[in-house]
């Protein structure tokens, strides 16, 4: 068994198959403005702060100010971050398995319920190629404002506001259609991947 791995994807070789798995698998298409300000952790802060406030706010009224409503409101807001950010704002994952032995593609999606799965022959596959993909600034004036706000409170964003170039590896099918895998902001890792896969299928 060989295994590879850095920060995007890993790569699990075991005998006749390779198992290919990344979080980093779709181009955010959102606005640079949406993206820079939320994500996935924000976005859990958020919904934890609402649930713990909406309990506080109850004990309050019900109850008054007391200890008890500071240590609900203080669990409740840690341990939903916890829960929201590892169950609900959950990062999606990518799986594809290339079987020689069952000569097919199994490419599944897991989501916050269940997977969605795409099975293929391998023998469909044509080619895998890298494909660069630029995403532009839809609302610069949005950006500026944001970054001249960071920056009077001294939080400036690295890298926000700047045009996102992108790579894809896809799988080419002979019918002309094709699966995207993996998607990264580094060329390096893209074409690691690459190499990987397409020595594996002999291309």
């Amino acid at each position: 068994m060989t295994d590879a791995e850095n920060g995007d994807y890993s790569i699990e070789k075991t005998g006749r198959v390779l198992v290919f798995r990344t979080t980093s698998f779709s181009v955010d298409t959102t606005s640079v403005l949406h993206t820079g300000i939320y994500n996935r952790e924000f976005t859990s802060v958020l919904a934890a702060m609402a649930v713990a406030g909406l309990v506080y706010t109850l004990l309050v009224v019900n109850y008054g100010r007391s200890f008890i409503a500071y240590a609900a409101f203080i669990l409740l807001f840690v341990g939903g971050f916890s829960f929201f950010r590892k169950f609900v704002f959950r990062s999606r994952y990518l799986e594809a398995i290339f079987d020689r032995d069952k000569g097919s593609v199994e490419v599944s999606v897991g989501g916050l319920v269940k997977k969605t799965r795409d099975q293929f022959p391998l023998n469909s596959v044509g080619a895998a190629m890298i494909e660069t993909i630029k995403t532009k600034i839809e609302n610069p004036d949005g950006v500026e404002f944001v970054e001249k706000i960071s920056l009077q409170h001294g939080m400036a964003i690295p890298g926000f506001g700047e045009e996102k170039v992108s790579y894809q590896l896809k799988l080419k099918l002979t019918d002309g259609s094709d699966r995207i895998i993996f998607t990264t902001g580094e060329m390096k890792n893209a074409l690691s991947a690459h190499e990987a896969i397409k020595e594996f299928l002999e291309l």
